[in-house]
């Protein structure tokens, strides 16, 4: 989510909904308190008022700044739930005893989903996108073929990506980096050879693809669904120069969107929460976070039945060998640490 805003979602949301007139909840302990970072939680929230009658406060900021609030807060936690992409930080709030744990009714996964959803119900996944799609400029670059390849003389100066003390799905991309290269020593070592390639580091996705776009860089390091919506909007509008393609490298990270629950909430929160969790794993919440039109609606669902939105079918799937689904207990108590040496050493 690219701007910080509190949302209140409430009788005002019914009666916009329902087309009558009431007066909006005034009290914010009379609402689930919702930290976001999907552009769509907002459309969700609002129908979930409208079913449930329950308020919901929005609180969406880019993943960074949301994780960086929850800490500052966790002495007096403010939230009820919290939902963004990446597992790793709900694993870090699950090991350190934040969160609640909790099934919600009649959530059936399909296969993919049962891979990414913990056992224990730490947190919940309705979905989950890929990191890195590989966005590139066909028209000044070649198609990349390896993560070696990048790191070669046909691309340098040419490699951005986001940096992830900023971007909440990046950190999933380096955890999966030191998946497949066998250490963090190796993942480190790669990443200073893109560097010393010429690679750019950006905030986000969106300054990564505004780099794209400007010509600054030919190759973005960006979420799936940033990379798929660079080629829906230039089909839409093309800018002289430019021809943005994506491809995927083995192995892309797949990238789920978590739910969690707070642990240390009220027990009005929790209930809010939980009620939401429930919301949010149906079909009919699904078919919401799609049809919402953003960037976070290129996803692919984990319940049973329901498909993802034309435009992901560039995504590789599980059968192609391109995917790979990391650990995200192994890899949260690193983030830190990790991203103070992605500062100090790329960015």
């Amino acid at each position: 989510m690219k701007i910080s805003r509190t949302l209140t979602l409430g009788s005002l949301a019914i009666a916009m909904i329902l087309g009558g007139s009431v007066a909006p909840s005034a009290h914010a302990a009379d609402a689930l308190q919702l930290y976001a970072a999907l552009d769509y939680s907002t459309d969700v929230a609002t129908a979930f008022t409208a079913k449930t009658g329950i308020p919901v406060n929005v609180t969406a900021l880019s993943t960074g700044p949301l994780l960086a609030k929850i800490t500052a807060e966790k002495n007096n936690p403010q939230w009820g739930a919290y939902w963004a992409d990446g597992a790793e930080p709900c694993a870090a709030f699950d090991l350190d005893k934040q969160l609640l744990h909790y099934k919600p009714k009649g959530a059936h996964l399909n296969a993919i989903g049962q891979k990414l959803a913990p056992k224990s119900g730490a947190y919940q996944v309705p979905g989950f996108t890929e990191m890195v799609g590989v966005v590139y400029n066909s028209s000044k670059v070649r198609k990349p073929t390896s993560w070696d390849d990048l790191a070669s003389a046909d691309f340098k100066n040419q490699v951005g990506m986001n940096n992830p003390s900023v971007s909440g799905p990046t950190y999933p991309f380096i955890a999966g980096l030191m998946e497949q290269l066998g250490s963090e020593a190796a993942m480190k070592t790669y990443l200073l050879k893109l560097k010393d390639n010429g690679l750019r580091a950006f905030d986000k996705n969106s300054k990564t693809l505004a780099a794209l776009n400007t010509g600054v860089i030919n190759v973005g390091l960006v979420q799936s669904s940033a990379a798929i919506t660079e080629v829906v909007n230039y089909k839409a509008k093309p800018v002289a120069g430019l021809t943005p393609a994506v491809t995927y490298l083995a192995k892309t990270t797949v990238l789920p969107s978590c739910l969690a629950i707070d642990g240390k909430a009220s027990a009005f929160q929790q209930d809010a929460a939980k009620k939401f969790a429930d919301f949010v794993m149906t079909s009919e919440a699904v078919k919401i976070m799609i049809k919402s039109n953003t960037g976070d609606s290129l996803f692919w669902p984990t319940l049973l039945g329901n498909n993802p939105a034309a435009a992901t079918t560039t995504m590789p799937s599980f059968t192609s060998g391109l995917i790979q689904v990391v650990d995200p207990y192994k890899y949260a108590p690193l983030q830190g640490a990790v991203q103070d040496w992605f500062t100090k050493n790329i960015a």
